[in-house]
């Protein structure tokens, strides 16, 4: 375990040095490996294959000299062996040479100069034999098939030694140089992968910081880098247009307020002047009109229209960390990460943004009777998961058919049922439901008991993108926007009964002239509400 530490500190260092040294690393390493085990493998090879020739001249000449003293050994003429023996002196790596009778004595022999060491003893066959210090060679020394002696030469390593030298030396330098020409080329190359990624960072850091959506990340390339700077300047470009439509749009409302207000006061300290401030007040009206539709308009398109760019992003951030899984650093991974996350995020807001748009639509379109208690059951059917995560139990009474939108009420009460279980308490969440008809209304209460809200916040949390939990709990703080908006939309309201540990009570009314089945108001006054499992 301790040998594995300083791996593991490498490993973490290797993980946040920036991706350009980090190609430089993979190049190099690579690069090095590969000529090291090319050298090694050169020598290697050189060095058994130059043995096997120098085994097969040893073998070559000590048959010549054992043929050149066979006369010697015939006629015991030592001299003439030894004048023999002496032309190995070309040879400047044999060590000894010696001609041995065939009752093993010594006849003739030849010492290079400086060697004390003598002749190993003979052996009967021919035989070649390598140690760590020299070759000894015997071959028997014949005529016309009779052994007449045996003639032994020892030969040192010098010359495989001189030429492992030799070949090392090259494949060094041969290993410097190309490490050298690697590290200039790789120094050069590593920029077309790492400087795209750095720029789209940069570029990515900026925009998050400044929220300045005027500047285009740079594009290096045509391969993947290259599509994924074109997908999020598009999607920088779409964002600017955008947000300058919005900003004009409200805007323009802002104008309509005021001029509104200042109708409204103008009337409030003087009659005077009274056809003319209606009419003011009338085209500020339809100003103001016109501005709410237009921004509804402009919202429902917005939202649609940004989500082929989200996913293009998405898309071509998902196929950068596939394409280049392992040579990306922890800030690029990052990086990648937070496009993601961005994203998605973005897309479930436009999705609430889309869905709050949709509530002023179909203003023209006819209404349809819209039965709450298959409302309610669609909603469970599509928080089930939630539902059985949490163990969450839903009791709900009997609810009346309005004329309506479905579209509508299923946000609705997904919203307030959903909200329920998200910020529940620790005890599994239990929410009921109940409409009762009174004072001329409807009235639909949706209770639970979980962690509820100060009274300081019951009218704040209806605003648009207000979040008393910050992001410690998921959601886009719009849903209870949306709830309020399909209320108003029917002429009621909404409101929160509730303090903090206590649970909450969301009820909201809406007209009596809506309900479709007037047995319902009938059977369901206040004071015969009931409720079923």
């Amino acid at each position: 375990m301790k040998s594995s530490l300083p791996f593991r500190r490498l490993a973490r260092r290797l993980r946040d040095t920036p991706i350009r040294q980090k190609l430089m690393l993979i190049v190099m390493t690579t690069t090095a490996l590969a000529l090291l085990l090319a050298g090694i493998g050169i020598l290697l090879a050189d060095s058994i294959l130059y043995r096997s020739a120098l085994k097969s001249d040893l073998s070559t000449l000590t048959h010549i000299i054992a043929d050149n003293t066979t006369a010697a050994l015939s006629f015991e003429d030592p001299a003439a062996a030894t004048e023999t023996l002496g032309a190995l002196r070309a040879r400047s790596h044999v060590m000894n040479a010696c001609v041995y009778r065939k009752d093993g004595a010594l006849f003739a022999r030849y010492t290079r100069s400086g060697v004390t060491t003598a002749c190993p003893s003979p052996k009967t066959a021919e035989d070649i034999h390598f140690d760590a210090e020299a070759i000894t060679v015997s071959r028997p020394i014949v005529n016309k098939g009779a052994r007449l002696g045996t003639l032994v030469i020892v030969y040192d390593l010098g010359a495989i030694y001189e030429r492992v030298q030799l070949y090392g030396t090259s494949v060094v330098l041969v290993f410097l140089l190309s490490t050298l020409i690697a590290f200039l080329l790789s120094s050069q190359l590593r920029s077309l992968i790492a400087t795209p990624i750095v720029e789209l960072a940069r570029v990515t850091s900026h925009v998050s910081a400044s929220r300045d959506y005027s500047i285009r990340a740079q594009k290096f390339s045509g391969d993947e880098l290259g599509l994924l700077v074109d997908g999020f300047n598009e999607m920088l470009s779409g964002i600017q247009s955008r947000d300058t439509d919005l900003r004009n749009a409200l805007l323009a409302r802002e104008r309509a307020l005021r001029d509104v207000q200042e109708a409204r006061d103008s009337l409030e300290s003087t009659l005077v002047g009274v056809a003319q401030l209606n009419a003011e007040l009338r085209t500020s009206n339809d100003n103001l009109a016109r501005s709410n539709e237009d921004l509804e308009r402009f919202a429902f398109i917005a939202s649609h229209d940004l989500q082929e760019p989200l996913r293009m992003i998405t898309i071509y951030s998902q196929l950068l960390v596939r394409s280049y899984a392992g040579a990306l650093d922890t800030q690029a991974s990052a990086f990648l990460n937070n496009i993601e996350t961005g994203t998605k995020r973005m897309r479930e807001l436009l999705a609430d943004l889309l869905a709050y748009a949709e509530i002023g639509a179909r203003l023209d379109e006819p209404a349809q009777p819209v039965d709450m208690n298959l409302v309610v059951q669609k909603v469970r059917d599509n928080l089930a998961f939630v539902v059985n995560e949490s163990h969450a139990t839903i009791t709900v009474g009997p609810l009346p058919t309005i004329c309506g939108f479905e579209s509508h009420f299923v946000p609705l009460f997904q919203n307030l049922v959903g909200n329920a279980i998200k910020y529940r308490s620790h005890q599994p969440p239990h929410i009921e439901i109940v409409a009762v008809f009174t004072n001329g209304q409807i009235k639909i209460c949706v209770s639970d008991n979980g962690i509820g809200i100060a009274p300081e916040y019951h009218s704040k949390i209806f605003v648009a993108f207000k979040r008393l939990h910050g992001k410690n709990i998921p959601g886009t703080g719009i849903g209870l926007a949306i709830c309020q908006r399909v209320v108003e939309r029917y002429g009621g309201s909404i409101w929160v009964e509730s303090e903090l540990g206590h649970g909450s009570n969301f009820v909201f009314t809406l007209p009596a002239n809506l309900i479709a089945e007037p047995a319902f108001s009938r059977d369901n006054k206040e004071d015969r509400g009931q409720t079923l499992q």
